[in-house]
């Protein structure tokens, strides 16, 4: 009985994977038609995340040489909506294009939402976590299970889980920069390291100090090896990374304005441990609080220049 069973379900697999290949297929050889890009729905461009380079790329190219590959849309109810083709659509809409050539998916929402991955996948032009939002879309909003996912995508469950795993460990605020390309995928494959719950208040903390993938990497590192008590203090001043940071060298064109050289004294001042200050001799100690008697005063001028402008 329980082969048996199992048998049926590898033939309505099969089945299944067999109808979306052909549809796919009859897409690629059907005739594009043109559609007023304002009749376009965009409901399913959650599901992707917006590169700004690959943006500007296709935006260029557009505007020189017009587009070259026609969109894909599944026809609803009410406009067709877009499966393939959102960089095309956002270009189209700021270059003031009035129509695009699209080709139909003759599908309905579940079968549409596979084809993103399947038009996509061998191209290499879907990210691992776009995939992921794809699997839990039809896993949460059409009810779908991970085995009936694997089957409409002929993968095995595994690869379903783990993708589905991804995109669970993510808070929906680092969801939502990755959506937006606020943040690449590199620093959204780090903050999933973190617990969810910890995840904004380490995002925050990238934002502010404006780290790269490998700045992240640390951060992250340190916030799971530190204690949690020592956390709150990590994320408002990162010191261990920010006195890593080299200053920008002087541009030969373009003098620093005053706002960035005080951005940096008060990043070298915040740098400066109290185990520095330890060690400084009484004679030192006594020059250093000179000068900063004298800094002082030059601050209160600028500050009182400043306030009458």
């Amino acid at each position: 009985m329980h082969v048996a069973c199992l048998r049926n379900r590898s033939k309505r697999a099969t089945r299944s994977v067999d109808m979306l290949l052909n549809r796919i297929k009859l897409v690629l050889m059907n005739e594009y038609m043109m559609i007023p890009v304002d009749k376009i729905g965009q409901r399913y461009s959650e599901l992707r995340i917006i590169d700004p380079r690959a943006e500007k790329a296709m935006q260029r190219s557009m505007q020189f040489y017009g587009q070259m590959t026609p969109v894909v849309v599944c026809q609803t109810q009410k406009d067709p909506e877009m499966i393939d083709g959102f960089k095309r659509l956002r270009a189209a809409i700021k270059l003031n294009f009035t129509q695009l050539s699209a080709r139909i998916f003759p599908g309905r929402i579940r079968a549409a939402k596979a084809a993103m991955i399947q038009l996509n996948i061998k191209a290499r032009t879907i990210s691992e976590l776009e995939t992921a939002m794809v699997i839990r879309s039809l896993h949460r909003e059409d009810g779908l299970t991970q085995v009936e996912i694997a089957a409409l995508l002929a993968r095995h469950k595994s690869w379903v889980c783990r993708r589905l795993a991804l995109v669970e460990q993510l808070s929906e605020e680092i969801i939502e920069h990755l959506k937006l390309g606020l943040i690449t995928m590199t620093i959204g494959r780090e903050l999933a390291r973190l617990p969810r719950g910890n995840q904004p208040g380490a995002l925050q903390t990238i934002l502010k100090y404006h780290f790269d993938s490998r700045e992240t990497s640390r951060l992250i590192a340190l916030l799971l090896r530190e204690p949690r008590w020592n956390h709150d203090a990590l994320l408002r001043f990162p010191e261990p990374i920010l006195e890593d940071r080299h200053p920008d060298p002087p541009s030969r064109t373009k003098e620093p304005s005053i706002f960035s050289k005080l951005i940096k004294l008060e990043l070298w001042m915040k740098a400066t441990s109290h185990r520095q200050l330890d060690h400084v001799s009484i004679p030192e100690r006594n020059r250093m609080l000179s000068v900063m008697d004298r800094i002082e005063t030059i601050f209160d001028g600028i500050r009182k220049q400043l306030g009458c402008l």
